[in-house]
């Protein structure tokens, strides 16, 4: 939990499950430190060197969900689907008018 949650009513992040009847934080978030880890990790991994598009969780490239896979968990296929990205690269060109070479 940080400051992004002061301007949440406390009867919202109950409903929400952040935290419980007492005010204790839900154990399934990260302290501060913890959350900035992933970021981190792949700014400075050498195994990450080159690489890009990639999606990250728990300092490692995060595992292709399925319908079992936790919500907070892993990255679901239409996020990491090729043809829709260049769909939304060329839309994104077009509506910006603003156009980049293709990496490679």
């Amino acid at each position: 939990m940080t400051a992004l949650q002061r301007h949440l009513p406390v009867e919202e992040q109950r409903a929400m499950g952040w935290i419980d009847e007492t005010g204790a934080v839900n154990p399934l978030f990260k302290s501060t430190a913890q959350g900035a880890a992933t970021t981190v990790w792949a700014a400075t991994a050498p195994r990450l060197d080159g690489m890009g598009g990639l999606y990250c969780e728990d300092c490692d490239v995060a595992a292709l969900a399925d319908d079992r896979t936790p919500g907070w968990s892993g990255v679901r296929a239409h996020a990491v689907a090729e043809d829709t990205a260049e769909r939304l690269w060329s839309a994104s060109e077009r509506m910006t008018r603003v156009g980049f070479a293709a990496a490679g």
